[in-house]
C-alpha cells in the first residue's frame, strides 16, 4: 500500500474526521510537522505560517513519506488538539468553519506559532521537536 493511502486511511478514524482547527467536516489536508488534519481553509492559513512551523500537503494530491506518514498516525487530531488546546479556557469559544480569516488566523497563529494553549513549558512534547503524544486517543467528542 502507498504512503498516500496510508495517510488516506488515517482520515476514517472518528477523530480525523473534522478539521483540527474549525471542525469542517472531511478535510482533505494535513500538516505533517503538527501531525493533524485540516480543512482547505485552514490550509491556508497553515501555509502563512511558514514550513518550519507547518508543512501541509495534500492528502489525495501530494506524495507522502513514510516519516510524514508515521507523524500523522501518532498524533492525528484528538491528540494534536490534547497537546495545541490544553489550555483553552473554559468558557472560550474557538472559531469555527463559519468564523472569519481574520479570526481564523489569530486562533491558529494563537495555537501554533505562540503555544498559546500548550501546557507544556519545555516543549519538549510539541511534535516539531520530536515530541510525541502520551497515553491513549482521547475520546472522540460526542454530537451536540
Amino acid at each position: 500500500m502507498s504512503m498516500r493511502k496510508k495517510v488516506e486511511a488515517l482520515l476514517k478514524l472518528p477523530h480525523n474526521q473534522i478539521c483540527a482547527d474549525c471542525g469542517a467536516p472531511k478535510p482533505n489536508w494535513a500538516s505533517s510537522t503538527l501531525g493533524v488534519f485540516i480543512c482547505f481553509n485552514c490550509s491556508g492559513i497553515h501555509r502563512g505560517l511558514g514550513t518550519h512551523l507547518s508543512f501541509v500537503r495534500s492528502v489525495n494530491l501530494d506524495e507522502w513519506t513514510e516519516k510524514q506518514y508515521n507523524m500523522m498516525k501518532a498524533w492525528g487530531n484528538a491528540h494534536g488538539k490534547a497537546y495545541f488546546e490544553a489550555k483553552v479556557p473554559e468558557g472560550f469559544r474557538k472559531p469555527d468553519q463559519h468564523a472569519s480569516v481574520n479570526q481564523m488566523n489569530k486562533w491558529i497563529r494563537d495555537k501554533y506559532e505562540h503555544c498559546k494553549f500548550v501546557d507544556d513549558p519545555s516543549g519538549k512534547g510539541d511534535p516539531r521537536n520530536g515530541g510525541r503524544p502520551g497515553g491513549a486517543v482521547p475520546a472522540a467528542p460526542k454530537a451536540a
